[in-house]
């Protein structure tokens, strides 16, 4: 008779203990869950980060790859260089790059970035040449602005200045954000956009270059 009344009295705490050890364990499994889902998201969000990088990272060869792999154009001949040395634009216009005649550069040929022009050969030994870039004085070209040539010189600035208008002698008047562009083997390279300094146009270029993607286009 007692134990029957013990067993009474204990089995409702037997029966409320164990729901109390099966909730405790789903909260518990929640708990885990909860704590996995967040270690996902800040993963995924990590991935992100890292995605949106490495796509700032390759934007820079789109224009490149475009030219050299997606065009059913003719292309320029063209091989790859490295910089050797300083290569800080700020007081030195120009730098040396590591090929030359023995690999088909002369002198004149442009070196670029992509679609944007970084400089011309000013020089040309064996194995190295030397690279006038488009932000030094000793840089003269003559670019193609809505179908009309002009002639410009470099200005060891960010910019360029029009010296003139090919066979013309009247002022000159561009909008601004036009594209200054030199064709090269019915490819369009890019010297830089039309912008104004006071009353006078000129050409600004890009503010800086990737010199680590360089390449030169030679003659065939």
């Amino acid at each position: 008779m007692a134990f029957q009344v013990k067993e009474s009295i204990e089995k409702p705490f037997g029966y409320i203990g164990s729901n109390l050890s099966k909730y405790f364990g789903i909260f518990k499994n929640n708990q885990d869950l909860l704590i996995e889902l967040d270690n996902l998201k800040k993963e995924n969000k990590y991935l992100k980060n890292i995605n949106n990088y490495l796509k700032v990272i390759t934007s820079k060869y789109s224009d490149q790859y475009k030219i050299f792999h997606n065009n059913s154009s003719p292309l320029p001949l063209s091989i790859g260089v490295s910089v050797i040395g300083d290569r800080n634009l700020f007081y030195n216009k120009d730098f040396i790059i590591n090929k030359g005649l023995k690999s088909g550069i002369q002198i004149s040929d442009y070196v670029i970035n992509g679609i944007d022009i970084v400089g011309r050969v000013k020089s040309v030994y064996n194995n190295t040449s030397l690279v006038v870039t488009v932000k030094s004085v000793d840089y003269g070209d003559e670019v193609l602005i809505d179908n009309e040539y002009y002639i410009i010189s470099g200005t060891n600035n960010n910019y360029l200045s029009f010296l003139r208008q090919r066979d013309s002698i009247n002022e000159i008047k561009l909008d601004v954000g036009k594209k200054a562009i030199i064709e090269k083997d019915h490819v369009n390279l890019v010297l830089g956009r039309v912008s104004y300094i006071g009353d006078q146009p000129v050409i600004y270029t890009r503010s800086d270059f990737n010199l680590d993607n360089l390449r030169v286009i030679i003659d065939d």
